[in-house]
């Protein structure tokens, strides 16, 4: 029982490294187009090892919340981060829509796109919880994802920037 709360954690990374490898490189090729943004994909950083930074970060909340779901067997919570995940696929969406072309994250999306369905599915059904309820854990894994996405990507310039000095030194 305890393997199927990795599932999260799994799909999380396998969509995450498709971000990892080509952000970089698709930073630098539509440079011009990006740097006109108010709001630039992915924000500021354009080091790969600072993005990974963020990354482990957010493992770590998903490992965290698996941890927690299944030692509290809260199929619910871990339903509310499901959903919240599966959402941000429609982010990657807009972005590919906007920019009118590939942008990193939306192959993996894509393909973990009937997963998640099938995921959330088998975890409302067996969770048989309350709307009421639902609603609590999905506005407190929401508010998880959007507060850690906003201070890391105010962070990782930081840590880009002090990785570039450090290899200076």
């Amino acid at each position: 029982m305890f393997l199927n709360y990795w599932i999260l954690p799994i799909l999380f990374i396998l969509h995450d490294f498709e971000e990892m490898i080509v952000m970089p490189i698709w930073k630098k090729r539509y440079h011009e187009q990006i740097s006109g943004m108010r709001h630039p994909y992915f924000g500021a950083v354009t080091n790969g090892q600072a993005f990974s930074v963020g990354v482990l970060e957010e493992m770590l909340i998903f490992i965290c919340v698996s941890i927690v779901s299944y030692v509290m067997h809260s199929d619910g919570l871990y339903l509310a981060f499901l959903i919240v995940y599966t959402l941000h696929f429609l982010m990657h969406y807009r972005m590919c829509l906007t920019f009118h072309g590939y942008v990193p994250g939306v192959v993996s999306a894509t393909l973990e796109l009937p997963i998640m369905i099938w995921l959330i599915i088998s975890y409302w059904q067996k969770s048989q919880m309350t709307i009421g309820r639902f609603i609590i854990f999905f506005v407190l894994a929401y508010a998880v994802m959007i507060i850690n996405l906003r201070v890391m990507h105010k962070l990782m310039p930081n840590i880009q920037t002090k990785m570039v000095v450090y290899t200076k030194r």
